[in-house]
This record gives structure tokens, sequence and C-alpha cells, in this order.
């Protein structure tokens, strides 16, 4: 084809009509044409740059070839990558064709980034007879390119740095990437992970099955909200405890995986498992020093007074002359001694209700059901529900102390007149309840606060429920009673 047929009136009106920024240049670089779009992108018209070898002028301060100008002379593609760096490719389809990205200053001083395409033209025998070249403005999708590149930056130097060990791994338990914590934190380098699978680090069916649930719920579109307890194993075979959350992420266009953060928590662990086994020490020393003083408020304090008792009575039936203001005195007494017993009794038996350790937990809350009401007026029910059955002796006692609190609390500060306690035994845990209609309050501090509020009580369940691995919870409004509901695994 040749250069008179490429300045025809057709051609014109097809480049003309493109939306594309185009301009066609001959082999002697002399501009043919010079669309609209073209001027719109460059703010130089046609009629200043037709039959010129200016192209340069609408990007550069300085003269230098346009990427049309260097296929015109058949420049090999590296002498063009050398001017133009930015994404420089050569076509696969339209042989002679090349791409590139390339930053220009247009009419205000502001950079632009343009995408550009230029391709030969040939006449018949298959010579270059010119190029044309197209733009393209892709500066909004540079700054979000740019912006993304910072991200990655920023997050790559947070995810390096970061205290906790981050690993992503993919749908089939492949290690893509980890942080220095992580192999710090399992004894490898980090080139040693990548490609490993999290299998290598997890122990026990219990924690693999942990990992198939949660990947189960994030593939379902769900989310896991708290962390979860997960036991790793290191590369000299020693374990760690670590909390994990996991999420679901990108890692291509199709391709998603799962970020996971861990934090490790052996030792937090271990002080926990110290301080339940010194506050397990504690409670049993002081149950066994209320299991001391009960018996000797029972077989000696009690005692004691019966003895003081029989004494007066037998000092009545001895005197055969007593005057009536005297007699009254010692039969008042008298009274007074045996009401004393009563409290005496009463007090032992809440010590340590020695029900419990013969006949266990249900006994032990009946009997104290039945003396509460006998010592008040309040309506107190028990019910059991599921198979009842007995549990080691100190889970009795100290499930016995989390209700006697809550029926103390009660009785203190409820102003109730019914209470309801629901024991409920299932397979893998039990569950108990203390409902009043009380006058309720609001829930609006929390444990850790409750010590400065002197009520103590609260906390001492809050420590027995710990103990016994258990989750304790307080419902209540004001004027709708309270709900104090206890959750303990078996």
């Amino acid at each position: 084809m040749s250069s008179l047929s490429w300045k025809s009136a057709e051609i014109t009106r097809i480049i003309d009509g493109l939306s594309v920024p185009a301009f066609v240049i001959d082999k002697n670089h002399l501009i043919l044409h010079w669309n609209t779009a073209m001027e719109t992108l460059s703010g130089m018209s046609r009629d200043q740059l037709l039959n010129t070898v200016h192209s340069w002028q609408a990007f550069y301060k300085e003269k230098r070839p346009t990427l049309a100008d260097m296929i015109v002379d058949d420049l090999p593609f590296h002498e063009i990558n050398r001017l133009y760096p930015e994404n420089c490719t050569q076509s696969s389809i339209i042989e002679g064709t090349v791409e590139a990205d390339t930053c220009i200053q247009d009419s205000t001083g502001n950079a632009k980034w343009l995408h550009i395409t230029a391709s030969p033209l040939k006449d018949d025998r298959g010579r270059i007879c010119g190029a044309i070249e197209t733009l393209e403005d892709i500066s909004e999708w540079k700054s979000v390119e740019d912006a993304l590149s910072e991200s990655e930056k920023s997050y790559r130097a947070l995810f390096e740095s970061a205290y906790d060990a981050i690993w992503v791994h993919d749908m089939h338990g492949n290690i893509h990437t980890a942080n220095e914590a992580l192999a710090v934190l399992c004894g490898y380098s980090v080139q040693e992970m990548i490609g490993m699978n999290v299998k290598d680090f997890i122990i026990g069916e219990n924690d693999i099955q942990v990992a198939r649930d949660v990947k189960k719920i994030l593939l379902d579109g769900g989310r896991i909200d708290a962390p979860y307890e997960m036991t790793l194993k290191r590369k000299d075979r020693s374990k760690l405890i670590t909390m994990v959350t996991t999420n679901l992420v990108n890692i291509g266009i199709d391709s998603k995986a799962f970020q996971n953060t861990a934090r490790d928590v052996t030792h937090e662990k271990q002080m926990e498992e110290n301080l339940r086994y010194y506050l397990q020490q504690i409670t049993r020393a002081q149950e066994e020093e209320r299991k001391r003083i009960a018996r000797e408020l029972h077989d000696d304090t009690a005692q004691r007074m019966l003895s003081l008792s029989r004494q007066i009575d037998n000092f009545i039936r001895n005197q055969s002359e007593i005057n009536d203001s005297f007699l009254s005195f010692l039969k008042n007494l008298r009274e007074q001694i045996g009401e004393g017993v009563e409290a005496v009794h009463r007090y032992a038996q809440d010590l340590r209700p020695s029900l419990i350790d013969d006949l266990g937990l249900i006994a032990a809350l009946r009997s104290y059901a039945k003396r509460a009401r006998e010592y008040d007026d309040m309506v107190i029910s028990l019910r059991v529900k599921g198979q009842e059955r007995r549990l080691p002796s100190e889970v009795e006692m100290l499930l016995y102390r989390v209700i006697q609190e809550a029926l103390n609390n009660v009785w203190k500060h409820a102003e109730a007149t019914m209470i309801q306690i629901d024991v409920i035994f299932e397979e893998k845990r039990v569950v108990v309840c203390v409902t009043d209609n009380g006058k309720g309050f609001n829930i609006t501090q929390t444990v850790s606060s409750v010590p400065h509020t002197g009520k103590l009580g609260i906390i001492g369940m809050q420590e027995r429920a710990k103990l016994l691995g258990g989750v304790l919870k307080f419902e209540s409004s004001p004027g709708k009673g309270t709900r104090v509901r206890f959750t303990m695994p078996v």
C-alpha cells in the first residue's frame, strides 16, 4: 500500500472516527493523520502537526522518537525497550506491533500515564511504509496500581515485622508464604516452611477437625469472629499452644487461600494451669477448714449448749420451790439455748453439708432448700432434669458453693418471694439455673469491675466456675428478676 492511499478521504474518515486517540506517519516520519481524539488528548490540533515530523511535541519537551518512529525505522526490540522500559512487550498476534507505557506532562504540568501501541503499515511488497500509533490514558488505573503497590509494600512490611506468626496456605494446606515470626515459633526457616503442609504442624485429630470446621465455615461464607485454640508441633517435636484467627483471602484472579495469624499462649496457659492448681489447693484447704469447723460446731459447741439446756431442765425439776419469775427466766433461757443449738446446726450445715459427702449434690440441695423454707417464708423449688448421677466429690462441692452463693445473693439483695433451682444433667455437661422474681438490676459491669463495688460473692462464683471449666452468665433487668446460669462440662 502506497503512502498516497493512506491520505485518502476514506481512510481519513475512518481514523478520525475512532474514539481512541491515534495518529499515522509515513516512512519519512511525516504525520499523515491526527484524529480528533488525539487532539483532545494532546491539546494540539492536526493543523499544527500534519505533514510535519514533530509528533514528539505532543508528548515530550525535548525531541525523542515516538514508538511509531521506532517502528518505521524497524529498530530491534531491545532498542525500543531501552527507550520505553515500562511494560514494553511485543504482540504475539500482530507481527511487529509493540506496546509500552510512558509518562508525559500535560499542558498543566501534571503527570499523565499513557499506554501506547504502535503497528507497522506495509505496502504490497511487505515493506514498512509507515506506522499507526494509538494511545490510552491510564493515569487513573496507574494511580490505583501505585496505591495497591504501596499498600502491598506496607502489608509486606507489617507481615514481615509482625510479632504474631502469620502464614497463608492454599485449599490443600500447602503454605505459600510465611513470616519470620512463624519461623521462630516453629523452629524452621522461612524457606523450609514454604511448600510444607499445615498438617505437619498440627497435633491430634481434634485440632485437625477444628481446622476442617473452620475451612467449611469460611468457604460457606461464614466468619470466625473469635480466635480458636490450636496445639502446634515445633521442629524439635516440642508442643506449643496458640490462639489462631483465620480469614479467607484472594491470591489470584480465581484462587483463594487461608490467611492465619497465631499467637503463642503456651506460657499464659501454663500460668493459667498453675493458677487453677493454686486455686484448687486453696479451695480444698478452705473446704477442709469448713469441714473441721462444722464438725467442732456440731460435736463440741452444740453439745455443750445441749448439755447446758439439760442442766437447766434438771435444775427446774429438782427445785420444788421456785418463784414464777425465776422459773419464767429459766424457761426463756432454755428456749434461747435451743434456738442457739438450731442456729449452730444450721451454720454447721452451711459450712459443710454432710449430705453432700454421703448422698451427693441433689440430696444436699433438697435439704438446703427445705431448711431455707423453714428459715424464711420464701418459696424455693428444686427441679432435676435428665439422668441424675453423682459427680466427683470436689466437683459437687464447688457446684454446691456456686448455687449457695447465688441463693445468698437473692436473700441479701433481690427482695424476692420465689426462687427456682434447675439442675439439668446432659450427656456431656451439667446446666444449673437459679431464677428469682426479685427486683433485678442493670447488668452494666464486667466481672473484673465487680470487686470495686463490694460484690465479692459474684467473684467467688466466677472463680469456682473457672475451676470447673464452666461458664457463668447473669441475666437481669430492673423489675424482672435475675437468672444465674452455669454450664460446665462433665
